[in-house]
This record gives structure tokens, C-alpha cells and sequence, in this order.
């Protein structure tokens, strides 16, 4: 089943909170990442600094699409419940 479906079928406050988390881990994987290259956040425009989140997003649910929903979820320490 794809990520984004078993997202979808998800409860709303849910889907938000599985967004939200997503999010966050990408916060924290880009700061890493800035910092491992040496690159001041302030150098970046608000654009490049996005754009380097989502990647970052995007690389993360690549790493969930192998897991099921309700590993995803654990991972991410949310519960249906």
C-alpha cells in the first residue's frame, strides 16, 4: 500500500499529526545537515531553506514506504487511540 493512500485513510487529526512529526524530523535532519556542511542558515534564502526541507521530507517517507502504517505511526509515536 502506498504511504500517501494509508495516510489518507487515516482519522484527520490523525493525518495531521503524521504530517507534523514529518515535518519535524526534517527540521532536524536539515539542521544536521547545514551544520555537517558548514553552512549558516542565515546565508539562505527562505526558498533554498524549504526547498532543502522538503528534500529532506521526501527522503524520509521514502524510508517509511517499506514500513506499514502502523510501523510508521509507532516510529513517529503516534497512536490510533
Amino acid at each position: 500500500m502506498e504511504i500517501y493512500q494509508a495516510i489518507r485513510r487515516l482519522p484527520a487529526k490523525t493525518k495531521e499529526r503524521v504530517y507534523l512529526k514529518i515535518r519535524e524530523k526534517a527540521l532536524l535532519r536539515t539542521r544536521a545537515r547545514l551544520i555537517e556542511n558548514r553552512v549558516d542558515i542565515e546565508d539562505l534564502s527562505d526558498e533554498e531553506l524549504e526547498v532543502i526541507i522538503a528534500d529532506e521530507e521526501d527522503k524520509l517517507i521514502g524510508e517509511y514506504k517499506s514500513r506499514g502504517i502502523v510501523a510508521l505511526l509507532a516510529l513517529l509515536g503516534i497512536s490510533l487511540f
